[in-house]
């Protein structure tokens, strides 16, 4: 009996018996990895560090610790996260859809990076009048909780990395930001029709410690363009917030734009002490699906979707909230899942559930949902419908005269803390006029709740 030797090309092995075995390839293997997973995998397979494997070697990655950036946190790095931005912005080569593109990936290896200096991630040139737009950035860690920046800024009201019109095509993964000084920005986000900022997703990122913002978007009066297109994919939102994880409309009182469009959080847990998550001054397309969200401060206020009535005209032409599959988790009396001014557009909630709490004392006092028909026209607002959804306390909504538009429909809805579906003691209550609403196939507690609807 023979047995058949492994050829050096067919990537074959011999087994303990001798026996041919197949075996993926340096190739396949990589090819199933991506952003931090295909460097650690490459690291692996050739063994050493991923800094010895990347430092001064690879065309296409820039290492902050071969800049000279300290893992461990003891001293600032600022500079050499200067350096490793300063490379990956000259490494520019022709792109076939728009220009200039970098050509390299911006890699932090595990570890605790401190940064004392405002834009030490990116440089926040405006784009306007210095090269244009660059269209297309990577910076990529191994993972939250592996690869973490630490932000401890020496002055007050800085912002770690602006984009002012210069950066598009935008991928930052595998990281963890944590914030010392509560009036820290994380990212703001200026843009206007001579240059825009457009395509940002962060995955696997994680936002801890205080803040005064997250994300801020803005852009000037009548010319701002293109602050759209973003999306958080299994991120962590942690931390506080003096203001909000993610402002759009920096300046409502400037008739800014009608593009701040399109934005996709999608299965993230959404866990932070006080403050908003998300304040939308301008209107826009907003999407949430799936994931946890938990406001964890019992004694302090928080309101996850927090919406003005600022805008007013053509900046104002889309006002969408979808929300689909989310557990919201309240722990105080003061804390909200929405506080809309809206006037106008569509708020939908499908198979949500605010009813962890339910059971708890102050659940049947709480309002953690607010709709405020009258905050600029007196017989105006959305839409809002909520569909298959547990909910507890009660809804308000104010209006200032009979209501020409806005409604809100309950479809297949349970109600936890009250038996009643309207009056003083109902789940939906107004001060003075009676708003549009619907009730269609819901329960008051465990008892089917009478269909009603009033125009």
């Amino acid at each position: 009996m023979s047995t058949q030797a492994a050829r050096p090309d067919d990537n074959r092995s011999a087994n303990a018996d001798g026996a041919a075995v197949r075996r993926p390839g340096r190739r396949a293997v990589l090819a199933g990895l991506t952003g931090a997973g295909a460097l650690a995998g490459s690291v692996a397979l050739g063994g050493g560090s991923a800094a010895a494997a990347v430092a001064g070697t690879d065309a296409y990655v820039v290492d902050v610790v071969a800049k000279g950036a300290d893992p461990t946190g003891r001293t600032p790095s600022d500079a050499a996260f200067r350096a490793a931005a300063a490379e990956l912005l000259g490494s520019f080569q022709p792109g076939p859809i728009s220009g200039a593109i970098p050509k390299k990936t911006l890699l932090i290896p595990p570890g605790n990076y401190l940064l004392t200096q405002p834009d030490s991630l990116l440089p926040g040139e405006d784009g306007v009048g210095h090269g244009g737009i660059v269209d297309g950035i990577a910076i990529t860690g191994y993972g939250k909780r592996l690869s973490r920046i630490t932000y401890a800024p020496t002055a007050r009201d800085t912002t770690l990395w602006t984009n002012r019109q210069r950066y598009k095509n935008i991928r930052i993964s595998g990281l963890t930001f944590e914030s010392k000084d509560a009036t820290a920005t994380f990212n703001y986000a200026y843009s206007s029709d001579a240059g825009g900022v457009q395509d940002t997703w962060y995955s696997d990122v994680e936002w801890r410690g205080t803040w005064k913002i997250g994300i801020g978007l803005d852009g000037p009066a009548g010319t701002s363009d293109l602050n759209s297109e973003m999306g958080w994919d299994h991120c962590q939102i942690g931390g506080s917030y003096t203001d909000a994880f993610l402002v759009i409309g920096m300046t409502p009182a400037e008739s800014q734009q009608d593009q701040f469009l399109n934005y996709w959080f999608r299965d993230c847990k959404v866990e932070f002490k006080s403050g908003s998550f998300v304040r939308n001054e301008r209107g826009g397309s907003m999407n949430f699906i799936g994931g946890s969200y938990i406001l964890t401060d019992a004694a302090s206020t928080g309101t996850f979707f927090q919406l003005g009535a600022a805008a007013s005209g053509r900046a104002d032409s889309t006002m969408r909230l979808y929300a689909q599959g989310i557990r919201f988790e309240l722990r105080g009396v003061g804390h909200k899942v929405i506080d809309s001014a809206w006037y106008k557009g569509s708020i939908t909630f499908v198979s949500c559930d605010d009813t962890a709490l339910s059971f708890q004392s102050w659940a049947s006092g709480a309002v953690p949902h607010v709709y405020r028909f009258d905050a600029v026209n007196p017989s105006r607002g959305p839409m809002v419908r909520y569909q298959d959804c547990a909910l507890m306390g009660s809804h308000q909504v104010t209006a200032g005269t009979a209501t020409t538009a806005g409604k809100l429909l309950y479809d297949g809805c349970r109600f936890s803390s009250v038996t009643a579906g309207t009056g003083a003691t109902g789940f939906l209550r107004w001060p003075g006029t009676a708003p549009w609403y619907e009730f269609r196939d819901c329960l008051a507690q465990s008892a089917r709740l009478a269909d009603a609807k009033v125009s």
